[in-house]
């Protein structure tokens, strides 16, 4: 195997994907680039049977200060793709219902747990509602007040 430049944080077989995760890292302020590795061909020690080595596309920091924390960086986006992907899994399992009021109608209905944490179409209004999903905790989020506009001052501060 060959030495890995000191600026490689992560090598993957799709150029898409090494592309958005260099733009990712570099929104992140942390500049990277996709570097491609051509397929080579490579012969067993012991053998000499040739055996292909497949290519892959290595994404860089350009600034080698910067690559152990784009990899802390991608190892937190990681664990919190793995704890979805976990709670979809542990969702699509469950058969119980739960029932969800819709604020616009005020009518309830009953909902596969499958569809805990997501928005669907209310059956009696056809608006927009959320199924709860008792796993999250909202109860620490401030969503402002229904007044205030996107600048976060409310319709009342504004003297006219």
């Amino acid at each position: 195997m060959t030495e890995r430049s000191p600026n490689f944080v992560l090598a993957v077989a799709e150029a898409q994907t090494a592309e958005l995760l260099a733009a990712w890292l570099t929104e992140k302020k942390f500049p990277a680039e996709v570097v491609s590795v051509p397929p080579t061909t490579t012969s067993d020690p012991l053998t000499h049977a040739s055996m292909s080595v497949p290519g892959e596309f290595q994404v860089w920091v350009k600034n080698p200060e910067h690559l152990v924390e784009a990899k802390e960086l991608i190892d937190e986006q990681r664990a919190g793709v793995q704890a979805l992907r976990e709670r979809e899994a542990k969702r699509a399992t469950m058969t119980a219902s739960i029932t969800a009021e819709c604020e616009e109608c005020g009518k309830s209905s009953d909902w596969p747990g499958v569809y805990l944490g997501t928005t669907q179409d209310c059956p009696h209004c056809l608006s927009y509602m959320d199924i709860p999903d008792p796993d999250e905790k909202w109860d620490d989020v401030d969503f402002g007040s229904e007044d205030e506009d996107e600048t976060g001052t409310s319709a009342k501060d504004e003297t006219p």
